[in-house]
């Protein structure tokens, strides 16, 4: 049950009523938005992976393994603990961290598996409702657009600094942002000339490049937002088109009735506990408990030999599938705090390594 200050916390005012059915669904659906928000953000700031390098991490696990792993968790709560860890897992790649065989080629691979399960969840969603969830995706897809429009043109507009020339040709790819079109060939123009910055060769624009932080990630999400704007302006034009032709009582009944199965089904909060996710969501799901799995192995051994890193704990959405209850009932009870490790102290013995070597496909004695 809970407390009084965790009621007082869920509701904006005492006042407040209850919000309407298809109001929660909205909210979310708007919830996994600006998550996946969070992820676009963090993979902005890093080297996108070649095409080998995907295909080399994607090898490591069946679509069948995760399927298989994907099925026993909620997508929602398994997503919001794999975005803490990634936070964790940044941190720690940005400090020393000698003993720790967790590449950044990896991590960029995590967040990729983050993206793919929002994009799998949004999918999913809008399946179930599709006018509404086209007219929301639509209008998140654009104001993500908007946003990642105004991060871009920062950073152009700091290369262009006061050369008359750059500056007009900024001015020319920013255009116009009214229409959905012309947001997208916004986008694709400014995506454009950040592939014009990163293609240039002298020492002078190479530090100005650097300088401003300018990625290629850049202009592949820019790229990839103006797809996904098209793709949402047409979904929900057609949705709305199919939404008229029928009858609006029925329409709205059947609206509020997916969002309460949405609501429930995807984050877990409510319904039926053995409720499983759309395929496509449990692959996606499954994918990224792999990954975490590989990252959770690495970081605890790396704490054998550095007691400065910090393991990747499982929390209530992942325990049962990355620590399965065999395998803490295996570990020894808790012992009384010791005192601080001397230098002449030797670490213990991993004792998780069982469970870590499962999820990895490797046998265990």
């Amino acid at each position: 049950m809970k407390s009084k200050g965790e009621k007082g916390r869920a509701k904006p005012s005492a006042g407040a009523e209850k919000p309407a059915k298809a109001e929660r669904g909205g909210a979310g659906v708007a919830s996994w938005a600006g998550e996946r928000a969070q992820v676009e953000q963090l993979l902005r700031l890093r080297r996108p992976l070649t095409d080998v390098q995907r295909a080399a991490f994607r090898s490591r696990f069946s679509d069948v393994q995760c399927d298989e792993l994907g099925g026993h968790a909620k997508s929602g709560p398994v997503f919001r603990e794999g975005l803490e860890w990634a936070a964790r897992i940044q941190k720690t790649l940005g400090e020393p961290h000698e003993g720790l065989r967790y590449s950044e080629e990896r991590f960029t691979w995590l967040l990729e598996c983050l993206l793919e399960l929002a994009k799998s969840r949004a999918s999913y969603k809008s399946a179930q409702n599709p006018a509404a969830a086209a007219r929301r995706l639509g209008e998140q897809a654009r104001a993500a657009s908007l946003e990642l429009r105004e991060d871009l043109t920062s950073v152009l507009a700091e290369l262009a600094g006061g050369v008359e020339a750059e500056v007009e040709a900024l001015a020319k790819a920013q255009g116009a942002a009214d229409e959905a079109r012309d947001l997208a060939a916004s986008l694709r123009a400014l995506a454009g000339l950040a592939e014009d910055w990163l293609r240039r060769g002298s020492d002078v624009d190479r530090a100005l490049v650097a300088s401003a932080g300018l990625t290629q990630a850049y202009a592949q999400a820019a790229w990839r937002a103006a797809d996904e704007l098209e793709r949402a302006a047409a979904d929900g034009a057609r949705a709305a088109a199919d939404g008229a032709a029928g009858d609006g009582a029925a329409q709205a009944a059947a609206d509020g009735a997916a969002a309460d199965a949405t609501q429930a089904a995807g984050d877990g909060a409510a319904g039926d506990p053995g409720q499983r996710d759309a395929t496509a969501v449990v692959r996606a799901e499954g994918r990224l408990l792999r990954e975490m799995a590989v990252a959770m192995r690495s970081f605890s051994e790396a704490r054998r030999k550095n007691r400065g890193i910090r393991k990747l704990v499982p929390g209530s959405a992942t325990r049962d599938v990355l620590k399965p209850r065999a395998a803490r009932s295996s570990e020894p009870e808790a012992q009384a705090p010791q005192p601080e490790e001397t230098p002449e102290a030797q670490p213990a013995p991993d004792q998780e390594a069982p469970s870590h070597a499962a999820l990895n496909g490797q046998a265990t004695s």
